[in-house]
C-alpha cells in the first residue's frame, strides 16, 4: 500500500513538472516529428545505406527562369530534399537570395518519376522580394506572391539526346492575367515549351542548344511575353573543374530573350 501512494505521488510531481514546463503543445509535437524522422534516417541508413533526405548549394552571379531574368546579381540557391527509396519521388523546399537583399524566394516542388526519362514537377513559386508583409500561404492572384507551376518532362534516350518540357501555370498570382479597358480580368495560364538537344559530349564536357517559347490559349499577354513570342535561346556548357581532388560541376548558359531584347551569361557554381 505505501509503494502504491509513492508511485502516485511520483506521477502527481511528474504530471506537475510537465504542466509547469514552458513547452508548448506545439513544440512537443515539433519534437517528436524531428526525433521519428532521425530515428527513421538512421534505421534506413544503417540498414542499406540510404538517405532519405539531402541538402544542396550553389553559387550563381544570377538567376533566370524561362528566359525571365529574376534577379541580376549574385546569389544563392539552397534546397533541402526528400527522395523516397525507390527514386520516383521527390519534395522540396527550395531558396533564393542576393547578396544585397534585394532579391528573396521561397519555394515548394515536387517531382515524380513515371520512367527514367519521364516526369512531371509542380513547382510552388514565393517570390517575395518587393512585398513589405508578405502572406506566404495565400494563392490571392491581385496580393500573393504565390503561384503554382505544372510540367511535363521528357528525355527521348542517350542515342537522341533531346529534353521536352512543358509547364504551366494554373493558379496564384505571378500577374499572369490579362486586364481590358473595361477592367475584366482573364487568366492566361500561361504556357512555356521549351526543346533542348546536346550536340556534343566528351568527358566530363557537354554542349548543349535550347529553344523556348511562352503562348496562352486564352489571352495575348503571357506571363513571360506581351504575346506569343520565343523568350529562351541559348546555349549551355556543363564541365567539371577539379577542386582539392574533388569535381564540381559547373553550368554556363548564354541566353537571349527575343521579347525583352536582353542576353546574359548565367554560371550556376554547386558547393555541395
Amino acid at each position: 500500500m505505501e509503494n502504491i501512494k509513492k508511485q502516485v505521488e511520483l506521477e502527481k510531481r511528474s504530471c506537475n513538472v510537465i504542466l509547469k514546463s514552458k513547452l508548448s503543445f506545439r513544440a512537443i509535437l515539433v519534437l517528436l516529428f524531428v526525433s521519428v524522422i532521425t530515428f527513421s534516417v538512421s534505421a534506413q541508413e544503417t540498414e542499406d545505406n540510404y538517405k532519405a533526405f539531402s541538402g544542396h548549394l550553389s553559387l550563381r552571379n544570377m538567376h533566370m527562369w524561362h528566359g525571365y531574368v529574376v534577379t541580376p546579381g549574385v546569389m544563392t540557391a539552397t534546397s533541402i530534399e526528400y527522395n523516397s527509396k525507390n527514386s520516383k519521388l521527390t519534395l522540396g523546399l527550395w531558396g533564393g537570395a542576393s547578396f544585397d537583399g534585394s532579391y528573396k524566394e521561397y519555394s515548394y516542388y515536387g517531382v515524380y518519376r513515371f520512367t527514367d526519362n519521364f516526369c512531371t514537377e509542380v513547382v510552388s513559386h514565393n517570390n517575395y522580394s518587393s512585398i513589405e508583409d508578405p502572406e506566404i500561404f495565400s494563392y490571392d492572384k491581385m496580393s500573393s506572391p504565390n503561384f503554382v507551376d505544372v510540367a511535363l518532362i521528357y528525355f527521348v534516350s542517350e542515342k537522341i539526346p533531346l529534353k521536352l518540357y512543358w509547364g504551366t501555370i494554373i493558379g496564384g498570382n505571378g500577374q499572369d492575367y490579362e486586364e481590358d479597358e473595361n477592367g475584366k480580368i482573364t487568366d492566361s495560364y500561361s504556357n512555356y515549351v521549351e526543346m533542348k538537344y546536346r550536340l556534343w559530349k566528351k568527358e566530363d564536357f557537354s554542349l548543349s542548344a535550347f529553344a523556348g517559347g511562352a503562348f496562352s490559349f486564352t489571352t495575348e499577354k503571357t506571363f513571360y511575353s506581351e504575346r506569343p513570342n520565343f523568350v529562351n535561346i541559348g546555349l549551355t556548357l556543363n564541365r567539371s573543374v577539379e577542386v582539392l581532388s574533388k569535381k564540381i560541376p559547373i553550368e554556363l548558359n548564354a541566353i537571349w530573350n527575343p521579347e525583352s531584347g536582353k542576353g546574359v551569361l548565367q554560371i550556376d557554381i554547386p558547393l555541395f
